[in-house]
């Protein structure tokens, strides 16, 4: 259920110097942690407290067993840029204080160099058990593995509910400014924050869907799917309403394993009363944070995340986090992940204004490295954009 997790250490605003000092400096600060770790650095206190040295160091341990000996450092004047070894390109992006002491890092998932689109879809093949992709300009297949075929998504699904909504407003129905209140029964887990507001807290249509899609709320999207209709948002998907469960009532039955077990053994029309049930008091966080629970999920094949995804390419609540697009080009996105399931689906335009779509999805029984998996990604999207 979480969004796009980048390799994050801290990243605070801060002011910077003239670009050309701030850019010797900043390399050179990132120059001596590659080559002498943690030590060779002077970090600010809160930094520090963030990020203690055995853990900065073990970081870039890692990084270093990922990408080899890192030969080239870009950054702009912004401190953002990219590493460079022989075969990787890693995101960066570095601050420092007026006294020239790191205040913020952060280094995103390694990107892979390949020379073309096809080395690029060999990089998806071993990220799990099951992986289906697919890459499409203007309607037109570029690659695709089991695109036709349903898997777990998690929070991708949240597509279809704003898919749903967009459309009623471009159609007069409804208002992005209309304001909606929390009850009980959509206060669900995190992601998001909407599930610490008081109950009767107004919440506008337009923060709803920006919170559910920026940031994965999932009160917000129990919220929204409330006042839609389930009908009407399965049919959107392309599944039976049966099928389709509140994130609430999912948490609920991923912490009930009898629950769960007397849900997907029931008759279809059963279904929706034995999740209610279940959802009936607040799931416990503690038992959700185990691996995916078989049926327990909701499943979709990647041409539904792109049919829904490429409409609303423009839609500027779906740019707000691009996710592993990040800096590539203005990009909607929605991806979603929980211990075992992980999906991004992306739509850019590439060249010529081309619209882009691409989208991978991964399920195996056991951890999916989400940094390999965001990695690969990129890649894939950099080779679909170049693509003639």
């Amino acid at each position: 259920m979480r969004g796009f997790l980048a390799v994050a250490l801290m990243l605070a605003g801060m002011g910077f110097a003239a670009p050309t000092k701030a850019q010797e400096a900043e390399r050179a600060a990132l120059q001596a942690l590659l080559s002498d770790g943690a030590g060779a650095v002077t970090v600010t206190p809160e930094f520090a407290q963030a990020v203690p040295e055995a853990q900065l160091d073990g970081l870039l341990e890692t990084l270093a067993a990922q990408v080899g000996p890192v030969e080239e450092i870009d950054l702009q004047p912004s401190g953002a840029g990219e590493l460079r070894s022989a075969s990787h390109e890693v995101p960066v992006r570095i601050v420092l204080d007026d006294q020239g002491r790191i205040a913020g890092l952060r280094f995103g998932a390694p990107e892979p160099l390949v020379a073309d689109l096809r080395a690029a879809v060999a990089g998806l093949e071993g990220l799990g058990a099951e992986v289906s992709w697919l890459v499409q300009r203007d309607g037109e297949v570029l690659a695709a593995q089991g695109a036709a075929h349903p898997l777990a998504v998690a929070s991708a699904f949240k597509l279809g509910i704003l898919s749903v909504l967009a459309r009623e407003v471009r159609a007069g129905k409804t208002d992005w400014d209309r304001v909606l209140r929390i009850a009980e029964p959509h206060r669900s887990l995190p992601t998001g924050r909407l599930q610490d507001f008081p109950t009767d807290a107004p919440v506008t249509l337009h923060t709803a869907a920006l919170l559910m899609i920026a940031e994965s709320d999932n009160t917000a999207t129990d919220l929204l799917l409330d006042l839609l209709g389930r009908e009407t948002v399965a049919e959107e998907l392309g599944i039976a309403p049966e099928a389709l469960l509140s994130t609430r009532e999912f948490f609920a039955l991923k912490a009930d394993p009898v629950a769960a077990q007397v849900w997907r053994d029931a008759e279809p029309e059963a279904r929706p009363s034995i999740a209610a049930e279940a959802a009936i008091l607040p799931p416990d966080v503690a038992a959700v944070n185990g691996p995916s629970v078989p049926g327990i999920e909701w499943y979709l094949p990647l041409e539904t995340l792109c049919a829904l995804i490429e409409p609303m390419a423009d839609l500027p609540l779906l740019q707000l986090n691009p996710g592993p697009a990040s800096g590539l080009a203005p990009a909607a996105y929605k991806g979603g992940s929980e211990p075992g399931v992980l999906n991004f689906t992306v739509a850019l335009h590439g060249s010529e204004e081309r619209l882009i779509c691409a989208a991978l999805t991964v399920n195996d029984p056991g951890p999916i490295d989400e940094i390999a998996a965001s990695g690969a990604f990129r890649a894939l999207l950099r080779r679909a954009m170049a693509q003639p």
